[in-house]
């Protein structure tokens, strides 16, 4: 169902109350109706193997194809945000978020986003290639698809994928994994030029950082690594700065780990912007443990940093996410 001019209102209900939406969620459906349909019909493949599924997952991804007649409104939002994914292509930021499905659009409805990024992936690809950028290169952010699958069947006990909005950023050719991390692509949101930092507006590389050791070489190796990369593949796009959000680069964590934990000498790289009165504790126990914060009395304290998060949590202390920087 397309409906354009004045009836686009109609069609913005009937994706809503076919799918069960209200408030917010309501305004992202009809932004995704301003985008339209792409001129190109969708087509669905398999699932590519390099992509990072489980066999849980890729399983019930081909269960769960979305069909255009049986599934219509969950097929009107596939089209749309694959449209709006390839029509972005190449740009940086974040797009208009994509509404969360109530649980009631069942399986389908859990995995229809990743419907919406294989649809993607020849685009992606081909953004990829135009920059030169060879496989060993390409397939390992795109796999982040299925890492982050495998987060919210550890997090809430089955498959599906709920950071949809986040992975947007993964099949726009805005992030790459190089090594230890993962560096995107981005404008400063912030003005540091008196500490000596970038400048509102100005590029700067952030970065993200997966599951795993942060030992300083590997560190530095990844920052080597990215340096080359974005020299060789976005010559246009001259970067100076580094910069990192993360609840690791909360200085709180100095007070549970010794000074030369990996951590805190990753700490040590950056200049931190003024704390924002924020708990993000929530977010800390999901990443670090894969379990929700109502969780706190089960979770495994088999490490100094798990026993540290527990503890400050329990003390009534909240873990903030820092936003820092340092030239590249």
């Amino acid at each position: 169902m397309t409906v354009v001019g004045a009836g686009a209102d109609a069609e913005v209900a009937w994706v809503a109350a076919e799918l069960g939406l209200s408030g917010a969620a309501v305004e992202q459906v009809r932004v995704l109706a301003e985008v339209g349909p792409p001129p190109v019909p969708v087509s669905l493949g398999e699932v590519d193997g390099r992509l990072g599924l489980s066999e849980d997952d890729r399983r019930e991804v081909l269960a769960s194809r979305p069909d255009p007649v049986r599934d219509a409104a969950l097929w009107w939002l596939l089209e749309r945000c694959h449209h709006q994914l390839v029509r972005g292509m190449g740009t940086t930021g974040p797009l208009p978020p994509w509404p969360d499905l109530p649980p009631e659009t069942g399986a389908v409805g859990r995995f229809v986003y990743v419907w919406a990024f294989l649809a993607t992936l020849p685009a992606v690809r081909a953004c990829h290639a135009d920059r030169g950028i060879a496989d060993g290169d390409s397939w390992p952010i795109l796999a982040v698809l299925g890492a982050q699958m495998a987060n919210r069947r550890a997090l809430h006990g089955e498959g599906g994928l709920h950071t949809q909005n986040w992975v947007t950023h993964h099949f726009r050719g805005a992030i790459y994994a190089l090594d230890r991390l993962h560096f995107e692509r981005q404008r400063c949101w912030f003005d540091a030029r008196d500490e000596g930092g970038p400048a509102a507006g100005e590029p700067v590389l952030g970065l993200h950082i997966p599951e795993g050791r942060l030992t300083p070489e590997s560190v530095d190796a990844a920052l080597e690594r990215a340096r080359a990369f974005f020299r060789a593949h976005y010559a246009d796009e001259q970067y100076a700065y580094a910069t990192c959000v993360s609840w690791v680069l909360d200085p709180q964590l100095a007070e549970y780990l010794d000074a030369e934990t990996n951590l805190i000498r990753f700490q040590r790289r950056f200049e931190l912007l003024p704390a924002v009165e924020k708990d993000d504790s929530v977010t800390v126990v999901e990443f670090l443990f894969k379990r929700s914060l109502p969780e706190l009395d089960t979770l495994p304290q088999a490490t100094t940093l798990q026993r540290a998060v527990v503890r400050h949590i329990r003390s009534g202390r909240p873990w903030q996410f820092r936003t820092g920087w340092f030239p590249l």
